[in-house]
């Protein structure tokens, strides 16, 4: 039998042993504990990035694009620098645009700050991202007379569609100082980007209907906001996008100025990204822990297996078996049970993750039966119960998204545990003499 196989049987007959003798209740509580750590890292990480990565794309399809650059003109925004970033290979879109804050007051004297982006007519057809994660309930995107405003904004401020606000904004020019200019504005339509931010601050509008308040004459700063088909292809692109604004400078299409800087949107977003990334990793090594329970746990358990199979293991030894080929059968046996336990919470943890809208609606139905029940025993008023209500919480439905990846590091880390733990409670094996032990035998 070759050196392979040899092991691989005597660590199949060990396990059968033990199983057989009835003392294999540790592995599998050990088996089960793994399980549990898996199934609930799965659908915790699974959870997490839902949130997460919808936050992300939010933010980078409505606001921060994966690459941006600024340059002050008048006149408007320049159309063919924007037509020639975008016909570069891997950029999906670029739209041009005018970000400044103004003050938004309602008939009704209530006002907020809002976050106004002047985006050009054509803005549905130059990013039909950002329109597709808007939603607007408006059919032109922005509306060519008129302001489209948040569902959160509308709602605290009581706008419909058709209501009249006044929009303050402060301008500062060489010339004239500070001043103040407002207009009035028709509310055109509303949108629902998901992120309450958006949501509650931020407005869009086209250039004709914001001309009172900044003519195209004036001078401007202008965003040009870029998407790529691939965001973390942002430091190459952004090398490539320079070369094209250069040339594009050179031959007089673009205003002859500074170097341009393209800010990435890890850059744009560091504060934000950095606190998920966090987040994200303190969680993953709180639940985590429960892989080094699981581990010393599975350590205790191997060192009292040792301990009773001294005599195996002696007689083993003494027919030829080295001490770390035995120790390689007690780590095929730890591998055993934090892979069956792998596997098991693997199984478990994509169920429960794929279908955890549907669990909470199981939790739900159990309460609110519950609820009913008892408010008919007791004659109280029944209530319903909701794991996630929209009173309290932004969202209609708990977002998952497993990845592979991650997945794959925590199936893989759940049986190493196992392993490392096997094998080193086996490390007295290689102090054990055969002839100590089987000398009264």
């Amino acid at each position: 039998m070759r050196r392979g196989g040899w092991l691989r049987f005597v660590a199949a007959r060990w396990f059968a042993a033990t199983r057989a003798s009835g003392g294999s209740a540790g592995s599998y509580l050990a088996a089960a504990g793994i399980a549990v750590g898996v199934a609930a890292l799965i659908v915790i990480l699974g959870v997490m990035n839902g949130f997460q990565l919808g936050y992300i794309e939010s933010i980078l399809e409505v606001s921060s694009f994966h690459l941006r650059f600024e340059e002050e003109r008048s006149g408007g925004p320049d159309l063919d620098v924007a037509r020639r970033l975008a016909s570069v290979p891997g950029v999906r879109s670029v739209l041009p645009f005018h970000e400044t804050q103004v003050l938004i007051a309602s008939r009704s004297g209530r006002s907020l700050p809002l976050r106004l982006s002047v985006l050009p007519e054509d803005a549905a057809m130059r990013d039909p991202g950002m329109f597709r994660s808007l939603s607007p309930s408006s059919a032109n995107f922005p509306p060519r007379s008129g302001l489209l405003i948040g569902v959160e904004l509308a709602r605290y401020l009581g706008l419909g569609l058709g209501d009249e606000v006044d929009v303050v904004a402060v301008i500062q020019s060489a010339s004239e100082g500070v001043e103040t200019r407002s207009c009035r504005l028709t509310i055109a339509g509303t949108f629902r980007s998901g992120y309450y931010d958006f949501d509650f601050g931020l407005g869009f509008v086209s250039e004709d209907a914001v001309a009172e308040l900044f003519p195209r004459e004036e001078t401007r700063r202008y965003v040009y906001g870029i998407k790529l088909s691939d965001r973390y292809r942002d430091s190459e692109l952004a090398v490539r996008l320079g070369a094209v604004l250069t040339e594009a400078r050179r031959v007089g299409l673009a205003r002859q100025g500074d170097a341009a800087h393209f800010e990435s949107w890890r850059e744009y977003n560091r504060a934000f990204f950095g606190a998920l990334r966090t987040e994200k990793t303190l969680m993953i090594l709180l639940v985590g822990l429960i892989f080094v329970v699981v581990g010393v746990n599975i350590h205790h358990a191997m060192r009292r297996t040792v301990a009773e199979r001294m005599e195996d293991i002696a007689l083993l030894k003494a027919v030829g078996a080295g001490s770390s080929e035995i120790r390689r059968v007690f780590v095929l046996d730890g591998l055993a049970v934090g892979g069956g336990g792998a596997f098991v919470g693997l199984v478990v943890g994509l169920l429960i993750a794929v279908n955890v809208n549907e669990v909470f609606g199981i939790v739900e139905a159990l309460v609110n039966g519950a609820s009913q029940l008892w408010a008919r025993i007791a004659g109280s008023a029944d209530t319903q119960f909701r794991v996630f209500s929209p009173e309290y919480f932004y969202l209609m439905e708990v977002p998952v998204r497993v990845l592979f990846p991650e997945t794959l590091f925590v199936v893989a880390a759940a049986a190493a545990s196992a392993a490392l733990a096997a094998g080193s409670a086996a490390a007295r094996v290689s102090a054990l003499e055969p002839a100590e032990v089987l000398r009264y035998e």
